[in-house]
């Protein structure tokens, strides 16, 4: 008896938590992005606009997309935010058409940087649109798992507002990564900036 009065009191205290964890995770408003565009160094970026990248040339990078296949991964940097967008509209119609069989599952968002993400995660799923991360979470992001077939945008301000960086994994593997690996602008890099997200 005293087992199963525990044991309920348990699955009542999760259950508890995790609609709290819910609550303060999300907000169910949207605006469109706001976008910052400041000069950039010392990038990991393979391209820009299409054309091999030189940090001479290519002095404005709006956005970035990291895309993970099995030959490895590649950078691809954008001076636009239409150029940008026309890019990822391509790369998600790709992968509407690889994905079709697979089941969606899950992104995760990590606390701490490691080879596999630790501590505190967030769990999203395709169609997951975070406006404005909690207090807990904002600015606390450290490192990413993107599921196969899906991509997340990770935002430097809340309401899809600053820099951004789209993560992609193609069907095949988990894409993990740690966003110290990703520079932003001069010597900060993408850890512990992100204030809101989107997944597909």
């Amino acid at each position: 008896m005293k087992r199963k009065m525990i044991r309920n009191l348990s699955l009542a205290l999760i259950a508890l938590v995790g609609f709290f964890s819910l609550v303060f995770s999300f907000e169910g408003r949207t605006n469109a992005a706001s976008l910052t565009s400041n000069p950039d160094q010392d990038l990991k970026v393979d391209t820009v606009d299409g054309i091999k990248y030189a940090p001479d040339k290519h002095k404005k990078i709006v956005g970035m997309v990291v895309e993970a296949t099995d030959q490895g991964e590649k950078v691809h940097g954008f001076s636009t935010p239409e150029k940008y967008e026309a890019y990822h509209q391509k790369v998600t119609e790709g992968l509407s058409s690889q994905s079709i069989g697979i089941m969606a599952r899950p992104t995760y968002l990590y606390e701490h940087t490691s080879g596999h993400g630790y501590g505190r995660s967030l769990i999203a799923y395709p169609g997951t649109q975070v406006t404005s991360l909690s207090t807990a979470w904002d600015n606390r992001i450290s490192a990413v798992s993107v599921a196969p077939g899906s991509w997340i945008r990770l935002y430097q301000n809340r309401y899809y507002g600053g820099r951004y960086l789209t993560l992609v994994s193609y069907p095949n593997k988990y894409f993990t990564t740690n966003l110290t690996s990703w520079g932003m602008s001069g010597t900060t890099s993408w850890n512990d900036q992100v204030s809101s997200y989107r997944v597909r």
